[in-house]
Protein backbone atom coordinates (compact mmCIF):
# COMPACT_ATOMS: atom_id res chain seq x y z
CA UNK A 1 0.00 0.00 0.00
CA UNK A 2 2.21 2.12 1.62
CA UNK A 3 6.21 3.11 -0.15
CA UNK A 4 8.54 2.61 2.14
CA UNK A 5 10.11 5.87 2.53
CA UNK A 6 6.37 7.16 3.89
CA UNK A 7 6.03 4.67 6.18
CA UNK A 8 9.31 5.85 7.63
CA UNK A 9 7.94 9.22 8.01
CA UNK A 10 7.12 9.30 12.11
CA UNK A 11 4.31 10.07 13.00
CA UNK A 12 4.64 12.99 15.51
CA UNK A 13 6.72 14.62 12.83
CA UNK A 14 3.17 14.47 10.62
CA UNK A 15 1.21 15.80 13.30
CA UNK A 16 3.96 18.29 14.19
CA UNK A 17 4.08 19.47 10.71
CA UNK A 18 -0.58 20.01 10.95
CA UNK A 19 -0.38 21.95 14.19
CA UNK A 20 2.54 24.42 12.92
CA UNK A 21 1.89 24.38 9.60
CA UNK A 22 -1.65 23.33 9.05
CA UNK A 23 -0.72 21.36 6.38
CA UNK A 24 1.47 18.04 5.68
CA UNK A 25 2.76 16.84 1.95
CA UNK A 26 4.32 13.43 0.93
CA UNK A 27 4.34 12.69 -2.61
CA UNK A 28 4.35 9.07 -4.00
CA UNK A 29 3.17 8.16 -0.73
CA UNK A 30 1.16 4.99 -2.01
CA UNK A 31 2.26 2.72 -4.53
CA UNK A 32 1.23 3.23 -7.83
CA UNK A 33 0.38 -0.28 -8.11
CA UNK A 34 -1.86 0.19 -5.42
CA UNK A 35 -3.60 3.00 -7.19
CA UNK A 36 -3.85 1.13 -10.15
CA UNK A 37 -5.61 -1.75 -8.44
CA UNK A 38 -7.90 0.81 -6.71
CA UNK A 39 -8.99 2.49 -10.09
CA UNK A 40 -9.81 -0.68 -11.84
CA UNK A 41 -12.66 -1.20 -8.65
CA UNK A 42 -14.21 1.79 -10.11
CA UNK A 43 -16.37 2.54 -13.17
CA UNK A 44 -16.84 6.29 -13.66
CA UNK A 45 -18.45 5.20 -17.14
CA UNK A 46 -21.20 3.84 -15.33
CA UNK A 47 -23.90 5.94 -14.20
CA UNK A 48 -26.24 4.88 -11.63
CA UNK A 49 -29.57 5.03 -13.10
CA UNK A 50 -32.42 3.13 -10.87
CA UNK A 51 -29.74 0.71 -10.15
CA UNK A 52 -30.12 -1.16 -7.07
CA UNK A 53 -26.59 -1.11 -5.93
CA UNK A 54 -24.27 1.51 -4.84
CA UNK A 55 -21.65 3.48 -7.72
CA UNK A 56 -20.84 6.49 -9.35
CA UNK A 57 -22.66 9.91 -9.75
CA UNK A 58 -22.28 12.79 -11.94
CA UNK A 59 -22.33 16.58 -10.83
CA UNK A 60 -21.65 18.91 -13.48
CA UNK A 61 -18.10 18.11 -14.06
CA UNK A 62 -17.29 15.91 -11.42
CA UNK A 63 -17.71 12.39 -11.04
CA UNK A 64 -18.79 10.76 -7.51
CA UNK A 65 -18.12 7.81 -5.57
CA UNK A 66 -19.46 8.69 -2.62
CA UNK A 67 -19.81 5.56 -0.53
CA UNK A 68 -16.24 4.17 -1.79
CA UNK A 69 -16.08 1.68 1.93
CA UNK A 70 -19.12 0.13 0.47
CA UNK A 71 -17.55 -0.72 -3.68
CA UNK A 72 -12.96 -0.55 -3.15
CA UNK A 73 -11.74 -2.33 -0.78
CA UNK A 74 -8.50 -0.52 -1.45
CA UNK A 75 -10.24 2.77 -0.31
CA UNK A 76 -11.01 1.25 3.01
CA UNK A 77 -7.83 -0.22 3.24
CA UNK A 78 -6.77 3.26 3.45
CA UNK A 79 -9.05 4.94 4.99
CA UNK A 80 -8.53 2.79 7.76
CA UNK A 81 -5.30 2.04 7.25
CA UNK A 82 -2.93 2.17 10.88
CA UNK A 83 -0.93 4.57 9.60
CA UNK A 84 -4.09 7.18 9.25
CA UNK A 85 -5.84 6.11 12.66
CA UNK A 86 -1.70 6.72 14.26
CA UNK A 87 -2.29 10.73 12.78
CA UNK A 88 -5.62 10.64 14.05
CA UNK A 89 -4.80 9.50 17.06
CA UNK A 90 -2.02 11.62 18.05
CA UNK A 91 -3.77 14.47 16.42
CA UNK A 92 -6.73 14.65 18.49
CA UNK A 93 -7.45 14.88 21.69
CA UNK A 94 -10.98 13.26 21.83
CA UNK A 95 -12.98 11.32 19.84
CA UNK A 96 -12.75 11.69 16.76
CA UNK A 97 -15.02 10.06 13.14
CA UNK A 98 -14.94 9.39 9.91
CA UNK A 99 -16.94 12.44 8.66
CA UNK A 100 -17.13 11.84 4.95
CA UNK A 101 -15.63 9.74 2.14
CA UNK A 102 -15.26 9.80 -1.39
CA UNK A 103 -13.55 8.91 -4.76
CA UNK A 104 -13.68 11.75 -7.65
CA UNK A 105 -12.89 12.60 -10.80
CA UNK A 106 -12.85 16.20 -12.30
CA UNK A 107 -12.73 16.33 -15.99
CA UNK A 108 -12.46 19.73 -18.57
CA UNK A 109 -13.16 22.34 -16.05
CA UNK A 110 -13.22 23.56 -12.39
CA UNK A 111 -13.44 26.79 -10.53
CA UNK A 112 -13.40 25.64 -6.56
CA UNK A 113 -14.03 28.96 -4.26
CA UNK A 114 -11.61 29.43 -1.65
CA UNK A 115 -13.08 27.53 1.56
CA UNK A 116 -12.42 26.08 4.65
CA UNK A 117 -14.19 22.59 5.46
CA UNK A 118 -15.38 23.03 9.20
CA UNK A 119 -19.36 23.27 8.00
CA UNK A 120 -21.97 22.48 9.80
CA UNK A 121 -25.02 21.28 7.89
CA UNK A 122 -29.13 21.17 7.98
CA UNK A 123 -30.03 19.18 5.37
CA UNK A 124 -28.06 19.96 2.17
CA UNK A 125 -27.60 23.42 2.87
CA UNK A 126 -24.42 24.65 4.90
CA UNK A 127 -25.78 26.33 8.10
CA UNK A 128 -22.71 27.52 10.35
CA UNK A 129 -19.32 27.03 10.81
CA UNK A 130 -18.06 24.64 13.55
CA UNK A 131 -14.51 25.26 15.95
CA UNK A 132 -13.92 20.93 15.90
CA UNK A 133 -10.79 20.07 14.98
CA UNK A 134 -10.17 18.17 12.22
CA UNK A 135 -8.42 16.77 9.13
CA UNK A 136 -8.64 16.61 5.68
CA UNK A 137 -6.65 13.40 4.11
CA UNK A 138 -6.25 14.05 -0.06
CA UNK A 139 -4.74 11.40 -1.89
CA UNK A 140 -3.98 12.19 -6.04
CA UNK A 141 -4.98 8.82 -7.87
CA UNK A 142 -3.33 10.28 -11.07
CA UNK A 143 -0.87 12.53 -12.07
CA UNK A 144 -1.86 16.32 -10.97
CA UNK A 145 -0.30 18.82 -13.36
CA UNK A 146 -3.56 21.11 -13.24
CA UNK A 147 -6.15 21.49 -10.93
CA UNK A 148 -3.34 20.92 -7.96
CA UNK A 149 -4.50 21.37 -4.32
CA UNK A 150 -3.65 25.04 -3.45
CA UNK A 151 -3.50 25.73 0.62
CA UNK A 152 -3.05 29.35 2.05
CA UNK A 153 -0.06 29.35 4.25
CA UNK A 154 -1.08 29.72 7.98
CA UNK A 155 -4.48 30.18 7.12
CA UNK A 156 -5.89 27.72 9.94
CA UNK A 157 -4.98 30.22 12.67
CA UNK A 158 -6.63 33.06 11.38
CA UNK A 159 -9.43 32.11 9.20
CA UNK A 160 -12.48 32.08 12.08
CA UNK A 161 -11.98 35.60 11.88
CA UNK A 162 -14.43 34.79 8.67
CA UNK A 163 -16.68 32.15 9.65
CA UNK A 164 -19.81 34.34 8.81
CA UNK A 165 -18.01 33.80 4.92
CA UNK A 166 -19.53 31.03 2.89
CA UNK A 167 -16.62 31.39 0.83
CA UNK A 168 -13.33 33.64 0.09
CA UNK A 169 -13.43 35.27 -3.13
CA UNK A 170 -10.51 34.75 -5.39
CA UNK A 171 -9.85 38.79 -5.20
CA UNK A 172 -10.01 38.85 -1.81
CA UNK A 173 -7.13 36.52 -1.43
CA UNK A 174 -5.37 37.24 -4.29
CA UNK A 175 -5.12 40.97 -2.50
CA UNK A 176 -4.19 39.55 0.66
CA UNK A 177 -2.54 36.58 0.75
CA UNK A 178 -0.97 36.72 -2.89
CA UNK A 179 2.70 35.41 -1.43
CA UNK A 180 1.18 33.07 1.11
CA UNK A 181 -0.78 30.52 -1.78
CA UNK A 182 0.87 27.28 -1.98
CA UNK A 183 0.27 25.01 -5.11
CA UNK A 184 1.11 21.06 -5.05
CA UNK A 185 1.32 19.54 -8.54
CA UNK A 186 2.58 16.23 -8.36
CA UNK A 187 2.47 12.68 -8.88
CA UNK A 188 -0.06 9.89 -8.47
CA UNK A 189 -0.15 8.17 -4.99
CA UNK A 190 0.66 11.84 -3.52
CA UNK A 191 -0.88 12.87 -0.18
CA UNK A 192 -1.65 15.65 1.41
CA UNK A 193 -3.04 16.61 4.72
CA UNK A 194 -4.65 19.93 5.97
CA UNK A 195 -6.25 21.19 8.81
CA UNK A 196 -9.73 21.79 8.13
CA UNK A 197 -9.53 25.41 9.51
CA UNK A 198 -7.39 26.28 6.41
CA UNK A 199 -8.14 28.18 3.16
CA UNK A 200 -8.00 25.83 0.55
CA UNK A 201 -9.20 25.29 -3.36
CA UNK A 202 -8.27 23.18 -5.81
CA UNK A 203 -6.54 25.03 -8.83
CA UNK A 204 -9.15 26.87 -11.35
CA UNK A 205 -8.57 25.22 -15.08
CA UNK A 206 -9.91 24.55 -18.09
CA UNK A 207 -8.85 21.42 -20.39
CA UNK A 208 -11.26 19.72 -22.93
CA UNK A 209 -8.17 16.56 -22.29
CA UNK A 210 -7.41 16.61 -18.53
CA UNK A 211 -8.95 14.56 -16.39
CA UNK A 212 -7.74 14.59 -12.51
CA UNK A 213 -8.59 11.60 -9.83
CA UNK A 214 -8.31 11.40 -6.03
CA UNK A 215 -9.58 9.83 -3.01
CA UNK A 216 -10.65 12.17 -0.01
CA UNK A 217 -12.37 11.90 3.15
CA UNK A 218 -12.31 14.14 6.03
CA UNK A 219 -11.81 12.89 10.21
CA UNK A 220 -13.20 15.52 12.75
CA UNK A 221 -13.17 15.43 16.45
CA UNK A 222 -16.95 15.33 16.95
CA UNK A 223 -17.83 16.58 20.40
CA UNK A 224 -21.29 15.95 22.23
CA UNK A 225 -23.20 19.04 21.00
CA UNK A 226 -22.65 18.13 17.34
CA UNK A 227 -24.03 14.77 17.65
CA UNK A 228 -25.53 13.75 14.27
CA UNK A 229 -22.29 15.94 12.26
CA UNK A 230 -21.27 13.97 9.16
CA UNK A 231 -22.55 11.64 6.06
CA UNK A 232 -23.32 8.02 6.51
CA UNK A 233 -21.06 5.39 5.73
CA UNK A 234 -21.75 2.38 4.07
CA UNK A 235 -19.83 0.00 4.41
CA UNK A 236 -19.36 -3.57 2.89
CA UNK A 237 -19.01 -6.00 5.56
CA UNK A 238 -16.85 -8.42 3.02
CA UNK A 239 -14.02 -5.56 4.08
CA UNK A 240 -14.01 -5.74 7.62
CA UNK A 241 -11.20 -7.86 8.44
CA UNK A 242 -9.14 -5.08 10.09
CA UNK A 243 -12.45 -4.92 12.71
CA UNK A 244 -11.59 -3.26 16.31
CA UNK A 245 -13.04 -1.17 18.76
CA UNK A 246 -10.54 1.71 17.59
CA UNK A 247 -12.01 1.13 13.80
CA UNK A 248 -15.83 0.63 14.80
CA UNK A 249 -15.19 3.98 17.01
CA UNK A 250 -13.64 5.31 14.24
CA UNK A 251 -16.28 4.31 11.48
CA UNK A 252 -18.82 6.21 13.62
CA UNK A 253 -20.88 2.49 14.56
CA UNK A 254 -23.97 3.08 16.35
CA UNK A 255 -23.02 6.97 15.98
CA UNK A 256 -26.05 9.22 14.55
CA UNK A 257 -25.27 10.72 11.38
CA UNK A 258 -27.93 13.84 9.80
CA UNK A 259 -25.85 14.73 6.81
CA UNK A 260 -27.23 13.48 3.29
CA UNK A 261 -24.39 12.05 0.84
CA UNK A 262 -22.52 14.78 -0.95
CA UNK A 263 -23.51 15.38 -3.55
CA UNK A 264 -26.92 15.97 -4.06
CA UNK A 265 -27.20 14.35 -7.61
CA UNK A 266 -30.14 14.19 -10.08
CA UNK A 267 -30.49 13.88 -13.90
CA UNK A 268 -30.43 17.93 -13.53
CA UNK A 269 -26.59 18.26 -11.84
CA UNK A 270 -25.67 15.76 -15.15
CA UNK A 271 -24.02 17.42 -17.90
CA UNK A 272 -25.95 17.78 -21.72
CA UNK A 273 -23.70 15.14 -23.27
CA UNK A 274 -24.11 12.86 -20.54
CA UNK A 275 -27.58 12.99 -20.84
CA UNK A 276 -27.73 12.23 -24.24
CA UNK A 277 -26.14 9.34 -23.78
CA UNK A 278 -28.25 8.48 -21.29
CA UNK A 279 -31.34 9.08 -23.67
CA UNK A 280 -29.86 6.57 -26.30
CA UNK A 281 -29.17 3.98 -23.49
CA UNK A 282 -32.52 4.31 -22.35
CA UNK A 283 -33.97 3.85 -25.82
CA UNK A 284 -32.79 0.29 -26.39
CA UNK A 285 -33.77 -0.36 -22.54
CA UNK A 286 -37.00 1.42 -23.29
CA UNK A 287 -37.64 -1.38 -26.44
CA UNK A 288 -36.69 -4.09 -24.47
CA UNK A 289 -39.12 -3.43 -21.61
CA UNK A 290 -42.24 -2.93 -23.61
CA UNK A 291 -41.47 -6.43 -25.58
CA UNK A 292 -41.22 -7.89 -21.88
CA UNK A 293 -44.49 -5.92 -21.05
CA UNK A 294 -46.19 -6.95 -24.16
CA UNK A 295 -45.37 -11.11 -23.81
CA UNK A 296 -46.30 -10.50 -20.17
CA UNK A 297 -49.82 -9.18 -20.95
CA UNK A 298 -50.54 -11.85 -23.65
CA UNK A 299 -49.61 -14.76 -21.82
CA UNK A 300 -50.74 -15.93 -18.72
CA UNK A 301 -48.11 -15.74 -15.41
CA UNK A 302 -47.98 -19.71 -15.33
CA UNK A 303 -47.19 -20.04 -19.02
CA UNK A 304 -44.27 -17.26 -18.17
CA UNK A 305 -42.82 -19.32 -15.04
CA UNK A 306 -43.05 -22.23 -17.12
CA UNK A 307 -41.14 -21.07 -19.74
CA UNK A 308 -38.59 -20.03 -17.53
CA UNK A 309 -38.77 -23.10 -16.14
CA UNK A 310 -38.07 -24.85 -19.81
CA UNK A 311 -35.06 -22.53 -20.07
CA UNK A 312 -33.29 -23.25 -17.05
CA UNK A 313 -34.00 -27.06 -17.50
CA UNK A 314 -32.31 -26.94 -21.51
CA UNK A 315 -29.60 -24.71 -19.89
CA UNK A 316 -28.94 -26.81 -17.20
CA UNK A 317 -28.74 -30.60 -19.04
CA UNK A 318 -26.49 -28.08 -22.09
CA UNK A 319 -23.84 -27.53 -19.28
CA UNK A 320 -23.79 -31.21 -18.25
CA UNK A 321 -23.32 -32.47 -22.02
CA UNK A 322 -20.35 -29.92 -22.50
CA UNK A 323 -18.50 -30.29 -19.42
Amino acid sequence: MYNTSFTKISTSQIVNDLKDKGYFVFEQALNKSYVEEMLQEVDFNQILVNTNDVGVVTAQSYKFLTHCLANSKKAYEIITSQKILDICKNYFTDNYKLTNHRIFQVSRNSHMPWHTDNNLQIGNQLSDKHDMPGLLFLFYLSDVTKNAFQYVKNSHKWSQKYNGEIYLSDSFIEKNYQQEILAFPMQKGTIIICDIHGVHRAEPFQDKNYTRTSLLFQVDQVGSQYIGHGEKNIVNTEYLDNLSPEVMDYLGFGFKRNYPAFPNSSVSTMPPKDILSLQQNLFMQTIKALNKSMVKSILPAEAVINAKRLLWYLKSKYSKITN
